[in-house]
This record gives structure tokens, sequence and C-alpha cells, in this order.
């Protein structure tokens, strides 16, 4: 067993020769023929990939930074809104205050409106009085005076009665 595995058939050793020989000619074409395009390829594929992180890296920063503008100008409208409010509510005081002084204005208008008219209808009513008393007079004064004293003293007396009460001043 021993020689059988020395001693190699010489068609044997010639055809592991060539074909050491075929697969390095072959391994060599190869290398040369597509190590290139093939490195080329896994370079493109490497830059592709690292270009794709990048964007990615770059519009998650994009990302994060319109967040926080977003988040900044939502803090505005916020402060905007509760400056809106409070002026509101300040008109609504405001106009509350105003309402309520015209209110009390025009109650003011209205009682002395209704005073002038009272003291109007106290005013004519003290005249109509008083006329119905001067004319009740003149009539007493006319019975008693025909029945006791002539014409001419009975003028003379209205006339004086006239006049006293005219000078009269009516109490309130």
């Amino acid at each position: 067993m021993d020689s059988y595995i020395l001693t190699l058939d010489s068609q044997l050793l010639y055809g592991v020769v060539v074909i050491l020989i075929s697969v390095c000619i072959f391994c060599a074409l190869m290398s040369k023929i597509l190590y290139k395009p093939v490195t080329e390829f896994l370079q493109k594929r490497r830059e592709r990939i690292e270009n794709n992180l990048n964007e990615a890296n770059e519009k998650l920063a994009d990302a994060d930074s319109l967040k926080a503008e977003y988040e900044i100008k939502l803090k505005e409208i916020e402060k905007e809104k509760a400056t809106i409010l409070e002026e509101a509510r300040a008109r609504a005081k405001q106009n509350e205050a105003q309402i309520i002084e015209e209110a009390k204005k025009e109650a003011e208008a209205i009682k002395s409106r209704a005073m002038l008219d009272i003291q109007r209808e106290q005013d004519k009513a003290k005249e109509d009085i008083r006329l119905q008393i001067i004319e009740v007079s003149s009539l007493v004064a006319s019975k008693f005076i025909s029945e006791n004293i002539n014409q001419a003293e009975q003028n003379k007396l209205v006339d004086q009665v006239i006049a006293d009460l005219g000078e009269v001043k009516w109490q309130n």
C-alpha cells in the first residue's frame, strides 16, 4: 500500500498539473477581468449606502429643526391667543362699564324729565287753583258787595283782591 500512494500514474500527475495551471490561469483571468468591476460595484454600493445614511441623517436633522421651529411657533401662537383673549376681556369690561355709564346717564335724564314734568304739572295745578280761588272769591265778594256797597266800591275791592292774590306766593 505504501507504494501505491507514492507511485502516481504519470498521466494522473500530468492531469493534476494541467488542472492546477488551468485553475491558476482562470483565477488570474477572472481576477483581472472581474476584480476591477466588482471592486467598483462594491465601492459604488458603499458610497450609495453612505449617501443614503447621510441623507437620512440630514433629513432627521431637518425634521428635528422643523419640530423645534413648530414648537416655538406653537408657543408664540399660544402667547398670541392669550394676549388676544386678554384684550377681548379688557374691551368687554370697558364696553360693560360704558354701557352701565350710558344707562345711568339715560336713567338720570329720564328722572330729570320726569321731575320737570312733575314741576310743570304742579305749576299748572297751582295756576288752575289760583284761578278758581279768584273766581270763587270774586263771586263771593260780588254777592257780598252787591248787597252792601255800590258798583264803584265793588270794582275797587275786586281790583284790590286780584292784586293781593297776584302777590301771594304758593307753598310746595
